[in-house]
C-alpha cells in the first residue's frame, strides 16, 4: 500500500506535468478544467490512504489495522477508474498513455494474488475496449504533425516509467529472493542442530537403558560377594560374569561414543526390513541373555528398503527392554508388512499392562509404570520421537489374555535394482 502511495504521488506529477506540456509544447486543447478536477479528487483520494495508514483517519482504522488483499484489490481499481477518466478526456483509447494500463497490471502481478492479478487484468482490458468506442476526441488543428509529436512523446515516457518501475521490482524481487535464500540456510541449519541433539538424547537414553540391566547384575553378583565371609564355590563364575557385563557396558558405550559423531549421527542409512530386525533381535538378545526373545519375522522381498539412523534401533530396543521388565519370561518380536510399502513392528509381552489413563500420555510426557529410582518414562519419550521422525506411528494397546502391544509402523521403499542400460532404456522409453 505505501508503495501504492508513492507511485500515485508521481503519477500526479507527472499528469500535471503532462497537461502543462500539451497545452504549451503540443499545442493541444485538451479540457484542462475536468482533468484537474480528477487530479485533485486522485491527491485527495491518495492523502486519505496516507491518514489510513498513519491510523489518523477515519477513526475507526487504527495504526494496526491490516491492509487485506481486498483492500488493495479496490485501491486498484480506484487508479483503474481514475487513468480511463483522464483518457475519457484527452482521445480514449486511441491515446498512446492508455498503455500506462500495463503499469497497473504490473503492479497488480506483483502486490496481489493471481486470481486478483487476474481481476485486475481484466478491469484495464475492459476499460481500455470502452474507451474506443466512449470518449471525448482531442481538438488537433495539425491533425497529423501534432498526434505524430503526442505518440513519439506518449512512447518516451511510458518507456522510462516502465522501465523504472520493472528496474525497481527486479531490484526488490532480487532483495527477497536473498533474503529468503539466507533464511531457508539458517533454517536447515537450525533444523541440523535440532535432529542431532534428538539423535544424541535418544543415543544416550538407549545406551542408558542398555546399561542399566548389565549394571543392575554387577550390583547383585557383587552384593552376594561382599555378603559372604569367603570366596563362594562359583567365584570364577561369577568373576566371568562380571566381566561379561562389563564388555556390554564398554560396548554400549563406545557405539554411543561412535554415533555421537556429528557427521555420522543423523546421517541416514538404508537397510532391507528384514536385516533391521534381525539385527535388532540380536543386539537385544546379547545385552539381555536371560530373556527368552521369540521372534517371528515374515518373509519380505530383500528390495523393501527402511531408512534409519542410530536412534530408531535404539528406540525399538527401549521398547523391548520395557517389554522385558514387565515380563523376563515372555517377550515377542512380531514384523512384518502392513500393506505394500509399510512395515508393521510388534513388541507383545504377558506384563500387568498399562492403565488407559497412562497409555493415552504416552510419547506426550514422561509416562512410566516402573517402581520409583527405577525409570522416569524419558527412554519411552525419546524412543516415540524417534519413530514419528522417519514418518512412523506407535499403538500400544492391551491383548487379550494379558499383557501389552505395542505396534510400531514404519515407511519402506523399494531399492532400485535395475542396471545403468536398463535405466537408460526406461528412460528413452518414457521420453518417446
Amino acid at each position: 500500500m505505501r508503495r501504492l502511495v508513492r507511485m500515485r504521488w508521481l503519477a500526479i506529477c507527472i499528469g500535471a506535468a503532462l497537461v502543462y506540456s500539451a497545452r504549451t509544447a503540443l499545442d493541444i486543447r485538451i479540457p484542462i478544467a475536468p482533468i484537474a478536477g480528477l487530479l485533485a479528487f486522485y491527491a485527495l483520494f491518495n492523502a486519505a490512504t496516507v491518514q489510513r495508514l498513519h491510523g489518523t483517519w477515519p477513526r475507526f482504522w487504527s495504526r494496526y489495522w491490516p491492509v487485506t488483499e481486498r483492500e488493495l484489490l479496490a485501491q486498484v481499481f480506484v487508479d483503474v477508474a481514475a487513468l480511463s477518466a483522464v483518457l475519457y478526456f484527452t482521445g480514449g483509447g486511441i491515446n498512446p498513455f492508455a498503455a500506462c494500463y500495463l503499469l497497473l497490471v504490473l503492479y497488480a502481478s506483483v502486490a496481489l494474488p493471481a486470481r486478483l492479478a487476474w481481476t485486475v487484468a481484466a478491469a484495464c482490458m475492459l476499460s481500455y475496449a470502452v474507451l474506443h468506442f466512449v470518449h471525448v476526441p482531442l481538438p488537433l488543428f495539425d491533425s497529423a504533425g501534432t498526434a505524430r509529436n503526442l505518440n513519439y512523446f506518449a512512447h518516451f515516457n511510458i518507456y522510462v516509467a516502465l522501465a523504472a518501475l520493472m528496474a525497481g521490482y527486479g531490484v526488490r524481487l532480487s532483495e527477497m529472493r536473498r533474503l529468503h535464500l539466507t533464511r531457508a540456510q539458517a533454517d536447515a541449519e537450525k533444523d541440523a542442530r535440532e535432529r542431532y541433539l534428538v539423535g544424541l538424547a535418544a543415543l544416550s537414553a538407549g545406551t542408558a537403558h542398555q546399561m542399566s540391566t548389565p549394571l543392575s547384575t554387577m550390583a547383585v553378583v557383587v552384593g552376594d560377594l561382599r555378603g559372604s565371609d569367603a570366596p563362594p564355590a562359583d567365584w570364577k563364575q561369577s568373576i566371568e560374569m562380571l566381566w561379561g557385563q562389563i564388555q556390554i557396558c564398554k560396548r554400549s558405550l563406545e557405539a554411543m561414543a561412535q554415533g555421537s559423531d556429528v557427521e555420522r549421527l543423523g546421517k541416514l542409512q538404508s537397510i532391507p526390513a528384514t536385516q533391521f530386525v534381525h539385527d535388532v533381535a540380536e543386539r537385544f538378545r546379547a545385552l539381555r541373555p536371560q530373556v527368552q526373545l521369540k521372534l517371528r519375522c515374515a518373509r519380505m522381498d530383500e528390495a523393501l528398503m527402511l531408512s534409519i539412523d542410530h536412534t530408531l534401533p535404539q528406540a525399538l530396543l527401549n521398547f523391548l527392554g520395557n517389554a522385558a521388565d514387565a515380563s523376563p519370561h515372555s517377550v515377542e518380536l512380531r514384523a512384518g508388512l502392513k500393506d505394500e510399502l509399510r512395515l508393521a513392528i510388534q513388541v507383545l509381552d504377558r506384563g500387568p499392562g498399562i492403565p488407559p489413563a497412562l497409555r493415552e500420555r504416552i510419547g506426550k510426557g514422561l509416562v512410566t509404570t516402573k517402581e520409583s529410582g527405577r525409570g522416569s518414562g524419558a527412554g519411552m519419550l525419546i524412543a516415540c520421537a524417534a519413530v514419528e521422525r522417519f514418518g512412523g506411528t506407535i499403538h500400544i494397546s492391551d491383548r487379550h489374555s494379558g499383557g501389552t502391544m505395542v505396534q510400531i509402523e514404519l515407511p519402506l521403499f523399494l531399492a532400485r535394482t535395475q542396471t545403468t542400460g536398463e535405466n537408460d532404456e526406461r528412460r528413452g522409453l518414457r521420453i518417446a
